[in-house]
């Protein structure tokens, strides 16, 4: 019986010892769907319809599925499928291609890195390096509304990320000028923003009175992130605009009142 024992630890050995020489890859997943999966430094592979999802640490069957910014290895077989995905939990190096895998890719990565998806040291417009991981950072957004802000208001967030909701993301009040919200997001997020009062009629506005581009927030690598915006008007109440409504404006679920100056009593006519 030890003797047995001996032979099946050592079959093992040999049994990992294989799978480990065999050619594989490296790196942070950008997408596992349709029969493929593809690394962020944008090479993607056919995966076998017998592929084994395993924990890294333990070489056991994963409860996990692989998914976007996950780190795993991929191990193929000598037809260049798939055949295994080592899912791990911490960050991966990102292997270079050896010769034989690069005949494996089904779709080869662009001739440079992509910003948006290589992993590691970035450049932001600002020109401060940042570092996109995925893990989730903790992000509060404060604003310091204007003084003619109605006392009963409430702030919203309108992002890209809702089709411009314009009640996308609700603000609790921390006192009369201040709205604050916390949310998680996930680092690498590239956030587009404006601050509303619940309708696209009552927006904020650039300093000057005018329509104001989107805000725009980075999510870097970190363990929490702080933005404290300023809105100077709203667009009811900027002087450049007044409270005009714009062309064609209809009611909606978003804005179901568009044209606020309208008598909540229609006058009877009365004959001249």
């Amino acid at each position: 019986m030890k003797r047995l024992r001996t032979i099946l630890a050592l079959g093992c050995a040999f049994a990992c010892l294989g799978a480990a020489d065999a050619p594989h890859i490296t790196g942070q997943l950008l997408a596992y769907q349709d029969g493929y999966v593809f690394f962020t430094n944008g090479n993607g592979f056919k995966v076998s319809s017998t592929v084994k999802i395993l924990d890294d640490a333990t070489k056991a069957p994963s409860a996990a599925t692989p998914h976007a910014r996950s780190f795993a290895r991929a191990v193929f077989n000598d037809a260049g499928e798939v055949v295994e995905i080592d899912l791990v939990g911490k960050a991966f190096p990102q292997e270079p291609l050896n010769p034989l895998i690069e005949n494996f890719v089904v779709v080869a990565s662009p001739k440079y890195p992509n910003p948006d998806l290589r992993r590691g040291a970035q450049q932001t417009s600002s020109g401060i390096a940042t570092s996109f991981s995925g893990k989730l950072v903790l992000v509060t957004l404060t604003v310091l509304v204007p003084s003619t802000t109605p006392l009963n208001a409430q702030v919203y967030i309108a992002t890209d990320q809702s089709s411009w909701n314009p009640q996308a993301v609700q603000m609790d009040r921390v006192d009369a000028l201040h709205f604050r919200v916390t949310r998680k997001l996930a680092s690498g997020t590239i956030l587009h923003y404006v601050y509303t009062r619940g309708s696209l009629q009552s927006q904020e506005r650039a300093e000057n009175g005018l329509d104001r581009d989107p805000r725009d927030l980075v999510v870097t690598d970190a363990d929490v992130r702080t933005e404290n915006d300023v809105v100077y008007q709203w667009a009811d109440q900027s002087p450049v605009t007044g409270t005009r409504i714009q062309p064609n404006a209809v009611p909606t679920p978003y804005n179901p009142a568009p044209f606020p100056n309208l008598p909540s009593v229609i006058p009877t006519p009365h004959p001249g």
